[in-house]
């Protein structure tokens, strides 16, 4: 569903104002026209314009959309996976019974993530978009749910063509053989990839008006030739775009890039031209000093997410040494089999909570700038002239939402960005405007039938519950096996490790 008209005119009145973390204003009338910021002033100042959209903020908080700059939408069906897995034979578990996906099921589960990010107060998302089997009708699908939900979304096609995981095992005389992805997942060519997301961009990006981009999307260091690596950050510059790539989730990932680089995974895409403003690195647990150099002179966008890294055990972003050396931090939910849901407001609380036994504590502020600002700068890619978002001023992109300021989680609040960060947890959100539409009006979503966009999602998860409680026998023996291979290692980034509890 493109967007034919424009965006109409919306007025709201009387509303206390947010702008950005840090910058607060009382009794306020903001005007949205064209899917952007027009005015903002004090309530009575100028009338509303005739024909406007007219919605009371009497008693409201306005502020951004929050962003949810990391997550894969086919986990939308698969909660509660894996408990008590760490990440490697967790990713086994999963693709060995979550069965294959249609072009359908991917719509469903994008549409479904995004009727619930919708309604928590969530105006953009980045689908890192894992697709099994990888396809551009998969692409198609989940495209297809942003732009009918109605929300701003970068599609991320996951992309790998190797496992280099065992070349590390055969140095140490193991043989990983179905424990690795490419045993597990199908795995194109470089080239097939390479020409698919060319496709993807040719169909997909900048569709709906602006609301849809697509993002070149490596899967990880560890699962990518040098030819895939450099050929996506070579076609997403070419286009305009962003990379969005894992980073170094876990020790054993940490020990891949070791062994096939001999040297970080982080200076590896440093000299392939990956990183950049335009680079987003989802999770990086263990990078070291010399790693957050690099991302913060290269202008690279770290992607914190908390809650799943503490579900798999992988350990903990070094967030504050990060804002130590003014890099940029953002933060996602990642999917809904490791989170486990899509309410980015617990990751705001989490990030502001989890760091504060280091000498650079996180503050509220903080983390609800890599909610907001921090995050469009993933979806926008770094493109040079997009509308300035994450922030409610005159010439930004309309993204805001409007909270009561009367319900159980602000009506006790003192001081703001802590309490938000601290103690809303998206029960406050009344109306949420994406690109200048009211999406939800009085807590209600006008874009699509919640209730049967999760029944469809309900029949996803019992047509894949019996292989998802009975996975199939060579599933838990490659899970046993990379198991073992994980524990044979040991801890070979201790340094890392420690340094990131101090963070």
């Amino acid at each position: 569903m493109h967007r034919v008209d424009g965006p109409p005119v919306v007025f709201v009145s009387n509303c206390d104002l947010l702008s950005r973390p840090g910058s607060q204003q009382a009794g306020v009338d903001i005007e949205l026209a064209g899917g952007t910021v027009r005015r903002i002033g004090p309530t009575g100042e100028s009338p509303a314009p005739a024909g406007a959209e007219l919605i009371d903020g009497t008693g409201l908080l306005a502020m951004p959309g929050l962003v949810n700059a990391h997550s894969h939408s086919p986990e939308n069906c698969l909660r509660g996976v894996g408990e008590g897995l760490r990440l490697e034979p967790w990713l086994l578990r999963m693709f060995g019974s979550s069965g294959l996906y249609s072009p359908e099921d991917h719509y469903v589960n994008a549409l479904a993530g995004a009727v619930e990010m919708l309604l928590l107060g969530v105006t953009t998302v980045v689908d890192h978009l894992w697709m099994t089997p990888p396809s551009l009708d998969a692409v198609e699908g989940a495209v297809r749910a942003y732009e009918e939900a109605g929300i701003r979304a970068a599609v991320a096609p996951l992309m790998n063509d190797c496992d280099f995981t065992g070349e590390l095992a055969a140095a140490s005389d193991f043989d990983l053989g179905p424990a690795l992805m490419s045993e597990q997942v199908a795995f194109l060519s470089s080239e097939e990839l390479l020409a698919q997301f060319e496709q993807a961009v040719a169909r997909w990006h900048g569709s709906a008006g602006g609301r849809i981009r697509i993002l070149a999307g490596p899967g990880g260091v560890q699962w990518c030739s040098d030819e895939l690596l450099g050929g996506l950050a070579d076609a997403a510059r070419s286009h305009g775009t962003g990379l969005h790539i894992h980073l170094l989730e876990t020790s054993l990932q940490r020990a891949v890039c070791d062994q096939r680089f001999g040297r970080s995974g982080v200076e590896a895409l440093e000299d392939l031209g990956v990183l950049g403003p335009n680079c987003s690195l989802p999770h990086s647990v263990w990078i070291d000093d010399e790693d957050i150099e690099r991302i913060a002179r290269t202008g690279s966008i770290v992607v914190h997410n908390p809650a799943a890294n503490l579900r798999l055990g992988s350990g903990r972003c070094p967030v504050g040494r990060l804002l130590e050396r003014e890099a940029t931090v953002a933060i996602g939910t990642d999917g809904s089999a490791s989170s486990d849901n899509q309410n980015v407001w617990e990751m705001v609380k989490l990030g502001a909570l989890i760091h504060n036994d280091g000498p650079r504590w996180v503050s509220g502020a903080d983390s609800l700038t890599m909610a907001t600002g921090s995050g469009y700068q993933v979806w926008s890619g770094g493109e040079a002239g997009l509308s300035l978002g994450g922030e409610i001023a005159v010439g930004a992109v309309a993204d805001l939402i409007l909270l009561n300021r009367s319900t159980d989680g602000l009506a006790g609040v003192q001081v703001l960005e802590p309490g938000l960060a601290l103690s809303e947890s998206g029960r406050s959100v009344k109306h949420v405007i994406v690109d200048g539409r009211v999406v939800v009006r009085d807590g209600n979503l006008a874009t699509a039938d919640g209730a049967a966009v999760r029944e469809a999602l309900r029949e996803q998860v019992q047509r894949r519950s019996r292989e998802v409680a009975s996975p199939p026998q060579g599933t838990g023996e490659a899970m046993e096996r990379i198991e073992t291979f994980i524990r044979s290692l040991g801890d070979s980034a201790a340094t890392v490790s420690n340094q990131n509890r101090r963070s």
